[in-house]
């Protein structure tokens, strides 16, 4: 027995040995379904051509909440403007209405909320939503956080460290280094209050989310927004192993991310991740909030289902910012019209029946106010070179035709206006103070002498719309026996020379 007694010790050892592997392969995992939206931007109808909306979202997600125990949802800013007339009317809060109908765990700060609405109108959106938006990076004038920076929620048993970020803004914030130590900060505070996972919510692109991960290792994941990309597939952070998701915009997709959590490491095992597209065919409806919004549209935009006409084919944003152009131009009996195609215009027109709402979500929102004032053919031909030349874009017009002209400084833009007269123009006033005086004010810096950079012109607030200008001229163009495809080929033909 003496003699086959170490070979026994061998054999109860390895048998720990054994049984200690085996535990730690048999550690406790947990389960967590996060489902995440970004870049609702308003669009709170049922969704054109069967797909999208709010309605559908709201009913997706409660299908799956009804089957699920474990689910965490998101969403990462940018709820506001650019959407559906009946949410312009109610200044963006029927949209957090219908958030807060369907249940967010969190809900960060976009940048069109906080540039459009400031302060006090994000404090309104929480009273509308129930409950405090999330973001670390925005600060009162004192330096503390504006907003609730994280939260701890559970979740099936499992705390969850929620923190909110939005791309840095100019001013009010912390600049995105800055942010990123921030961040860092915030998880760790989270993790010693409990956190089994960090999820941050950032309206901030996928790669920017990337940089943020670097500095905040901590993070498991990163819901992101802000770009509008639809990421197909999670992207994993190779320096930190952060999961980054992005479900695209106008409440089309629901981002869906499946996580086993090892507990007692606090650290993700296994992902697997996918955008629901909401196609009406395919998903269910909230029925109930279906028809909360059809009722509030009756009562506040009844116009917004009206037809206009019927399209043959998809109109692209600079043609529909050259149609915008002539609209105002023709509905205020101006001189010459501007629409520019990347500041004011926001969503194509699609092929098939276009109503009121459909040319609204064009340019409806920013181009809603509009201003008159009259500039010389100098100014107006130093605005159109500004845009191209210090801007790099491209101007949307009428009225007047652009050549261009060799210099031996460079290609330059030659209108042919005359550059002492004075022509009454019409713009959106959005168009109007972002562009035209922010580029005058440039053009002031480097050359006081330019005709352009010349002291403050009178403006006047003008009563014509995008919508109601676009709408009557699309209509009389349908009227005239063309096509819109038609008049668009004819308006380039005489703008250039």
């Amino acid at each position: 027995m003496k003699t086959r007694h170490p070979y026994l010790v061998k054999r109860v050892a390895c048998l720990f040995l054994l049984i200690a592997l085996a535990a730690t392969s048999w550690a406790e995992t947990a389960r967590l379904l996060i489902l995440h939206t970004t870049d609702l931007h308003d669009h709170v109808r049922a969704g054109d051509r069967g797909i999208g909306g709010l309605p559908y979202v709201s009913g997706y997600i409660r299908q799956v909440r009804a089957e699920r125990s474990d689910v965490l949802l998101v969403d990462s800013g940018d709820v506001a403007e650019k959407g559906d007339l009946v949410a312009f009317r109610t200044h963006s809060d029927l949209t957090y209405q219908a958030l807060r109908r369907i249940g967010y765990d969190a809900i960060t700060i976009g940048n069109h909320e906080h540039d459009e609405f400031g302060h006090a109108g994000l404090r309104r959106f929480e009273s509308t939503l129930g409950r405090a938006l999330l973001c670390l990076n925005v600060l009162n004038p004192n330096g503390t956080t504006a907003f609730e920076p994280s939260r701890l929620v559970e979740v099936n048993g499992l705390k969850i460290g929620l923190v909110g970020l939005i791309t840095p803004r100019k001013e009010q914030g912390l600049d995105f280094e800055a942010s990123g130590r921030a961040l860092a900060g915030e998880a760790r505070k989270l993790r010693t209050a409990g956190a089994v996972l960090i999820v941050a919510v950032c309206h901030e692109s996928a790669s920017k989310c990337a940089e943020w991960s670097r500095a905040a290792p901590d993070v498991n994941v990163f819901a992101a927004g802000h770009s509008h990309e639809a990421l197909r597939e999670p992207v994993v952070v190779p320096e930190t192993g952060a999961i980054i998701v992005q479900s695209g915009s106008y409440a089309q997709w629901v981002g869906r991310l499946e996580l086993e959590i090892d507990v007692a490491a606090r650290k993700i095992v296994r992902h697997e991740g996918r955008l629901v597209e909401m196609r009406h065919d395919a998903v269910p409806v909230d029925r109930e909030m279906l028809d909360w919004v059809r009722q509030r549209e009756r009562e506040l935009a009844p116009e917004a289902t009206d037809l206009v006409f019927e399209n043959p084919a998809q109109i692209d944003g600079f043609s529909i910012g050259r149609l915008g152009a002539e609209a105002l131009r023709r509905a205020a009996g101006a001189d010459i019209g501007f629409c520019h195609p990347y500041q004011i215009i926001r969503n194509i027109l699609p092929a098939g029946r276009i109503d009121v709402n459909a040319v609204f979500k064009t340019g409806g929102d920013r181009g809603h106010d509009t201003i008159v004032v009259d500039l010389s053919g100098a100014e107006i031909e130093g605005y159109v070179n500004a845009l191209e030349q210090i801007q790099r874009e491209p101007p949307e017009w009428a009225g007047f035709r652009i050549g261009r002209e060799a210099t031996p400084d460079g290609d330059v833009l030659r209108t042919d206006l005359d550059r002492n007269r004075r022509y009454r123009v019409i713009m959106a006033k959005l168009e109007w103070e972002t562009r035209y005086l922010r580029l005058a004010e440039k053009v002031r810096e480097r050359t006081p002498a330019e005709p352009f950079a010349a002291g403050s012109p009178l403006v006047e607030p003008s009563p014509v719309t995008f919508t109601d200008a676009m709408c009557a001229y699309l209509r009389e163009i349908v009227r005239e026996g063309k096509t819109v495809q038609d008049r668009v080929a004819e308006l380039g033909s005489v703008r250039t020379r």
